[in-house]
């Protein structure tokens, strides 16, 4: 696919939700109209480091120096093992709800997770975004296994490789 063509004031920064319908789509092999910004079938729980996965997504749009800029959107498998690669999980998976149609009660359309990656080469966050079994059910095996990812550099002030470092505000 053809890399996005740059558009003055276009920004590409789906909510978690958006996010959620863009690997749904995928999921179900329709298109998923996201203007090229989302590289999919790159293995971001590889062999490769978080800076060479990252050099090879599409920027989102927006200014260098805003945070939006800085994600870049990948679908890949989900990493069965306990082991996320040099990925870290922090906190506890989030659920995303959603209403559908005229139902008073949302639904769970799946969960965010939030990971890190500290190296001497930057602090690298990333949000997994993964469907709920139930939508899942729908479809194709060769297809069940995928989720999201959001990923971008977090500039940090200090980095101890024994803890979360403490990120920069501006």
């Amino acid at each position: 696919m053809e890399p996005p063509r740059e558009r003055l004031g276009y920004i590409f920064h789906p909510s978690a939700k958006e996010r959620l319908q863009f690997l749904l789509r995928f999921v179900a092999k329709s298109a998923m109209n996201d203007e090229g910004f989302i590289t999919t079938n790159l293995d971001v729980y590889g062999e490769e480091e978080p800076w060479e996965i990252y050099s090879q997504g599409v920027a989102s749009g927006g200014l260098e120096d805003d945070d939006n800029y800085r994600y870049r959107y990948f679908i890949t498998k989900k990493n069965k093992g306990e082991n996320n690669g040099s990925w870290k999980q922090q906190g506890e998976e989030m659920p995303i709800f959603f209403k559908i149609g005229n139902v008073s009660t949302p639904h769970v359309i799946g969960t965010k997770k939030k990971m890190h990656h500290v190296h001497e080469f930057g602090h690298w966050i990333m949000k997994q975004y993964e469907l709920s079994p139930v939508f899942l059910s729908r479809f194709d095996e060769d297809r069940k296994d995928y989720v999201l990812c959001a990923m971008k550099r977090e500039y940090i002030d200090e980095c101890s490789f024994d803890e979360t470092p403490t990120t920069r505000t501006s």
